[in-house]
């Protein structure tokens, strides 16, 4: 069985988005495991209201989605692990001595980060809408590329 992990910070956006959209691609009688886990342990946070809303009317209902950490068995029991930006890779390929390419390079693309809101914005600005708008993009990035993505990987 092949299993699929993205990875981003916080579990609650980027990697949160790729897992159900490549789910939804590839249907309920899929032997294909997919899951995301962040790399900060933030137990606290949760999936934005406009992230949930906007993914909602795409089609992807997250609302029963619970964040995870990143541990050592989940990154052993995947075949596929899958950064989302290239913080997340260096992260991995510090902690685990491999390299392993963006989700954007797995989607047949140049590598692109895919940033988080926090790494574009201050915190004041974390709801502006120009940082909903990334979300957005973000999003529908992520959405195009699964796709693409399903192709490459040979799903």
């Amino acid at each position: 069985m092949t299993n699929i992990i993205f990875i981003c910070t916080g579990n609650i956006f980027r990697s949160l988005t790729a897992e159900f959209s490549l789910r939804r691609y590839l249907g309920p009688n899929s032997d294909v495991h997919i899951s995301s886990a962040g790399t900060a342990d933030l137990p606290d946070l949760s999936v934005r209201d406009d992230v949930s809303e906007y993914l909602l009317s795409k089609g992807l209902n997250v609302s029963q989605h619970q964040r995870r950490t990143l541990t050592d068995k989940m990154i052993a029991q995947a075949n596929i692990i899958i950064p989302m930006n290239n913080d997340h890779q260096a992260y991995l390929n510090k902690k685990y001595a491999s390299y392993f390419p963006l989700f954007t390079q797995r989607s047949g693309q140049n590598p692109k980060a895919l940033p988080d809101v926090d790494d574009l914005f201050a915190p004041e600005d974390y709801y502006s809408s120009e940082a909903q708008n990334h979300i957005y993009k973000t999003i529908d990035t992520i959405i195009g590329l699964t796709p693409d993505l399903a192709k490459n990987l040979d799903l």
